[in-house]
């Protein structure tokens, strides 16, 4: 008759979960790694589309809008229209991003990379500006705009 080693088996037992609560730790960093670059790259983006659109350069910050942006607006018309904002709100005096994180799903998109920045800003014609930007990884694994958006109180005297 054979004798189990019960304290072999408990031995044997403790490393396999050590192991997988390693490999579980070891998963959770590498998820924090890459989402920490694709907040840092989703804001590169987002920082160089929005000194494009301080610059005049409306029809090149129209490039990183995502389709579904383009589906409901030319790059003609999105021009016009952002000269007009801009004129009003004024010379851009300062932008200071104040939130940014990041998202698997997004209400009303569905599942994909996701990466929601918001900044506050200073126009010389606007009190209280804020704006966002929300920035979804495309299939070729580029950020484009996703929605844009903007708040002001008031214009200045």
């Amino acid at each position: 008759m054979e004798t189990i080693n019960f304290t072999s088996i408990k031995h044997t037992m403790k490393k396999i979960l050590i192991i997988l609560i390693g490999l579980l730790f070891l998963n959770v960093l590498s998820a924090q790694k890459y989402t920490s670059n694709y907040i840092k790259d989703a804001n590169k983006v987002g920082i160089e589309w929005w000194e494009q659109v301080n610059n005049g350069k409306y029809e090149v910050a129209y490039t990183k809008f995502s389709s579904i942006i383009k589906d409901q607006v030319d790059a003609n018309a999105w021009a016009n229209q952002m000269s007009i904002l801009m004129n009003e709100v004024g010379r851009l005096k300062e932008r200071k991003v104040v939130n940014t994180y990041f998202k698997n799903s997004l209400e009303g998109f569905g599942d994909g990379f996701y990466v929601i920045i918001e900044y506050e800003v200073k126009y010389s014609k606007t009190r209280n500006h804020r704006e966002n930007l929300v920035l979804k990884q495309s299939d070729n694994f580029e950020w484009e705009i996703l929605i844009w958006d903007y708040t002001f109180q008031g214009l200045k005297e």
